[in-house]
């Protein structure tokens, strides 16, 4: 199911995969994690972050909060779980866009990206 993904793409599915088991609190089956890379893989979203944030939509009908939300949060309150989990899929999503972006300069899809 793996093969052919770079370290920077696997870290990014691992992210994405536990803010999932997270939400609907049972681990992912290979077959839903080949749905998820498939839902990454289709959207039309530019960035790594909001391709995640629609597949987690797509998947669990969930709303993630965004980035500037948490970090808000997290000056009043302490973060949650989700929290964390959201701010570890930011993050990797942010490595992986510097390593090798999902789109080009002029927003023409690349065939890069995860997949299954």
């Amino acid at each position: 199911m793996y093969q052919g993904i770079a370290v920077g793409e696997m870290s990014f599915l691992l992210a994405v995969f536990a803010v999932i088991e997270h939400l609907t609190k049972s681990e992912l089956t290979t077959t839903s994690k080949k749905l998820l890379i498939a839902y990454l893989n289709d959207t039309s979203e530019a960035s790594y972050a909001d391709r995640a944030r629609e597949a987690v939509r797509r998947y669990a009908q969930a709303v993630l909060p965004t980035l500037d939300h948490v970090r808000e949060k997290s000056r009043t309150v302490e973060l949650d779980e989700l929290d964390h989990l959201v701010l570890k899929l930011e993050y990797e999503a942010a490595r992986l866009s510097k390593a090798a972006p999902s789109r080009s300069a002029s927003g023409k899809a690349r065939r890069g990206g995860p997949r299954s």
